[in-house]
């Protein structure tokens, strides 16, 4: 029972880590081309103050935060309940 204690422990530490990382790319997520897989239909755009020339496009920006905001939330609770069966695993 010790081993499965320690194991959720570390999964849950690695979980915790992945939503880490996908909330950070979440929150510098730019789209700066058009593509297929963010197509709102009417975008708006600006033009990137340190890039000039190059294009944010802002609709497709947080259709692309939304879904990265959505894995860092699985990976979440995923790690949420890996300690919470961590938690209930009897120690001897």
């Amino acid at each position: 029972m010790k081993m499965a204690e320690l194991w959720c422990g570390v999964f849950g530490i690695v979980l915790s880590l992945i939503s880490a990382y996908f909330w950070y790319r979440a929150s510098i997520a730019k789209i700066t081309e058009r593509n297929n897989i963010h197509d709102p239909g009417t975008e708006l755009f600006y033009e990137n103050r340190k890039k000039p020339g190059e294009e944010i496009y802002v609709v497709a920006s947080a259709m692309e935060q939304s879904r990265l905001n959505k894995i860092a939330a699985i990976f979440t609770a995923l790690a949420v309940l890996t300690q919470a069966v961590a938690s209930i695993i009897p120690s001897e």
